[in-house]
């Protein structure tokens, strides 16, 4: 008996402590979001100081490659590397107007332009309009699928169609009409 009274009290006690949410005072809720603005802070930080780090290191490098380069060869660096920038600046402006001429095909088309993205990857305007084509036709077929499948109807099966001969009620009626 004893002991069943030390369970419950053990239980109680345990469900006691459950229950009663820890509750914090303003300045306590406050120092900790401070805490954490700024742990964040000082990650972040120090990320922007790792990469400030890491570029100043490349130039650095570049420009002592640079320095010891003959003026022809500084030239020729400095033309290559306009020429990288501008074939960069041109494939994104390809890429731009790929994007701009494949959403005008899919609106003209009648299709969502939200295929574009996905499309625009294959790359070559050809293929694009070969694709469109490909999902409108298919995208059609399925569509009239779905409404001839919805507007077959099947036929009566009490025979209420069938007109001709014997059971057509117009020729009983015309029939009572021609014995008079």
């Amino acid at each position: 008996m004893a002991e069943e009274t030390q369970t419950q009290e053990e239980v109680e006690t345990t469900e006691t402590t459950t229950q009663a949410p820890a509750t914090y005072t303003q300045a306590q809720l406050d120092s900790e979001a401070d805490r954490r603005a700024a742990k964040a802070l000082e990650t972040a930080k120090a990320k922007w100081e790792a990469e400030q780090a890491k570029a100043l290191e490349e130039a650095k490098s570049e420009g002592a490659r640079l320095a010891k380069m003959t003026e022809d060869e500084k030239a020729k660096e400095v033309e290559k590397q306009r020429q990288a920038e501008l074939d960069k600046r041109e494939a994104e402006l390809n890429q731009r107007e790929l994007s701009t001429s494949t959403k005008s095909l899919l609106v003209d088309k009648g299709l969502p332009a939200d295929f574009a993205d996905p499309l625009v990857a294959l790359g070559d305007a050809d293929k694009i309009k070969t694709a469109v084509e490909n999902i409108q036709k298919t995208i059609q077929e399925t569509v009239n699928k779905q409404v001839e499948a919805k507007l077959q109807t099947d036929p009566p099966k009490n025979g209420a169609s069938a007109l001709d001969g014997a059971d057509d009620p117009f020729k009983k009626i015309m029939a009572q009409y021609k014995k008079k």
